[in-house]
């Protein structure tokens, strides 16, 4: 980890000592985990492609006249709500993610690797691109020298202390908060409700 002292480090190394914590299991899972996220976002960016694509034919004359002919009219959240099954704030994420340049998401992915390298969990996901790519604009307009985002930094994740995931027909809904209290979600504060309910409810069937 970035934050041990040279001691610290020295300890961990100790062969009775890293036998004692299972380092070499814990250390494989975490690479695991690494490349999962790694995967899932490599496709998320896959995947906004395609929904821009998506979203351009909706917008146009020819998809507007085909939802005219069938009797169907949508604003641009129900679309994505109907057809991807997101809401509102993902959809629009997914779009904006489709326009970030080629360069500034390949530097995002560099710079996540280094902050792992450094013992820290970078935010590889859309909602970290977006914001690395909002920096890396801000930098490049203030006349900034060096490669396409060189002057941003990757934002790390914090640790999760609560998670709730709650499938429905209509969609899931998902909840994450850290440790420093900040709430993750793309749902409405109307179905975390309802989700809390259906936990509460189901909680007093156990006694």
């Amino acid at each position: 980890m970035s934050n041990l002292l040279a001691i610290e480090t020295a300890f961990l190394r100790l062969p009775e000592v890293s036998q004692a914590l299972n380092l070499s299991e814990v250390r494989s899972i975490q690479r695991t985990i690494q490349n999962g996220q790694k995967k899932k976002f490599d496709q998320s960016v896959t995947l906004s492609k395609h929904v821009k694509f998506a979203f351009e034919w909706f917008n146009s004359a020819e998809g507007k006249q085909k939802l005219n002919d069938e009797g169907i009219s949508w604003t641009a959240e129900q679309f994505g709500q109907k057809v991807f099954g997101w809401q509102k704030s993902f959809f629009y994420k997914l779009v904006k993610v489709a326009n970030v340049p080629n360069e500034v998401v390949e530097t995002f992915k560099v710079k996540c690797d280094e902050v792992e390298r450094q013992g820290n969990d970078p935010n590889r996901s859309v909602e970290g691109l977006l914001k690395f790519a909002k920096a890396s604009e801000e930098t490049n307009n203030e006349g900034a020298e060096g490669e396409e985002g060189e002057g941003a930094e990757v934002e790390t994740r914090s640790a999760t202390i609560f998670t709730l995931t709650f499938k429905t027909p209509e969609g899931n809904i998902a909840v994450r908060i850290n440790e420093a209290g900040e709430v993750k979600t793309t749902n409405t504060l109307d179905e975390i409700v309802n989700a809390v309910e259906f936990l509460k409810t189901s909680i007093r069937s156990i006694s």
